[in-house]
């Protein structure tokens, strides 16, 4: 136990070391939560402008763009994601789903994630709120049909089938 001195405040002893741990701001939200929504929206909006101001006929060429196609020369889970943002950003939403349905998908939640940020910056709300309306066993089914579909695309191209051939024309 430690005395005061005498005709001084008496002398409090040393608590427990602050805890170590992500940084809270106020209402119990992270710094980090805070920090992922922020990119995810900027993130969703910086690729829709791309999206925008990318002619369509350089997407249509056949060129390929994706580095995983170049490297390997087959399509990654991914390919036609490009060409189906390009096409909805001008437009055409069934010329996009053509190049990967799943991009219309991403681009709809890209889309909400860049306009849900700006709002809640506005209106002064913690924009990371939208991290809990995230489910796990959702976001685990979806990412197992675009895997599943993709290796079924891969596999419908490999055997000469012409339904998914745009995607590699």
């Amino acid at each position: 136990m430690t005395h005061a001195p005498v005709g001084g405040p008496p002398l409090n002893p040393p608590g427990p070391p602050a805890p170590q741990g992500p940084v809270h701001l106020a209402r119990g939200y992270s710094l980090s939560a805070r920090a992922t929504a922020i990119a995810l929206g900027a993130v969703g909006a910086v690729g829709i402008g791309i999206a925008a101001l990318w002619p369509v006929g350089d997407v249509d060429s056949g060129r390929p763009s994706c580095v995983f196609r170049l490297l390997f020369g087959m399509p990654c889970p991914g390919c036609g994601m490009t060409r189906a943002w390009v096409h909805v950003a001008h437009g055409d939403v069934a010329g996009a789903f053509w190049y990967n349905p799943f991009g219309l998908l991403l681009m709809a939640m890209a889309a909400f994630a860049a306009l849900y940020v700006v709002y809640a910056l506005v209106r002064r709300r913690p924009p990371e709120r939208m991290l809990g309306w995230i489910s796990a066993k959702p976001a685990v089914v979806l990412f197992g049909l675009w895997i599943g579909w993709s290796v079924f695309r891969v596999w419908s191209i490999s055997q000469g089938h012409d339904t998914w051939s745009v995607v590699v024309a």
